[in-house]
């Protein structure tokens, strides 16, 4: 994956925070600030400006009940396919922060390494799809996110996923154009609209 960081000015852990809250990132029940200060302090938050608290906001906390820290984003490993489950995870989590506009249902998948085969079907709005997938050890096939933007373009969705490399791992989000114009201009995050196959693999 291609990063798209710059260097910008420190800002503190509270102003991040708000201003992504103004963003409209909201935190889930039983979240709070310290429970973002659980893996990182905050000079480490005024390092990494904005970039850090982003990747936070789209993560698990790391501990039970390994809740969500927002809906609003995700936090994705691209490393991430070891069996059966793990394009089923993919899905859920999409569906999670399309706010259900992407509203997957009986979702189910196949994963063989060895044999390199690997599927996943689901229905939607009263269609079924089965996607085959390419497999490359224990990588995502990027293809499938095209295949979900385009999917998503089908249905006349306002927002689109959006995309910001950070290595093997990266922050998709769900954007009109003008929340993604805000976006920009709030945290200087140089996000762009998802490629999976340019941005998350071949």
């Amino acid at each position: 994956m291609k990063s798209n960081v710059k260097k910008i000015p420190k800002v503190s852990f509270e102003e991040q925070l708000n201003t992504y809250q103004e963003l409209g990132y909201k935190l889930n029940s039983g979240i709070t600030k310290e429970t973002l200060l659980e893996s990182y302090d905050k000079s480490d938050f005024e390092e990494d400006t904005w970039v850090l608290m982003y990747v936070t906001l789209g993560s698990t906390i790391e501990r039970e009940p390994w809740t969500a820290i927002t809906n609003e984003c995700w936090h994705f490993d691209a490393e991430c396919i070891e069996d059966n489950g793990s394009y089923i995870d993919i899905l859920e989590n999409i569906k999670r922060i399309s706010k259900n506009k992407l509203n997957f249902e009986n979702i189910k998948d196949f994963v063989d390494i060895d044999n390199e085969k690997a599927w996943v079907s689901f229905e939607l709005n009263g269609k079924n799809y089965k996607w085959d997938l390419r497999i490359d050890n224990d990588w995502v096939d990027g293809s499938l996110f095209d295949k979900i933007q385009e999917l998503n373009s089908e249905l006349k969705n306002s927002e689109k996923f959006t995309f910001i490399g950070l290595g093997q791992d990266g922050v998709i989000d769900f954007m009109t154009d003008k929340e993604m114009s805000e976006f920009k201009k709030m945290t200087n995050i140089k996000i762009k609209w998802l490629n999976g196959i340019k941005d998350i693999g071949e």
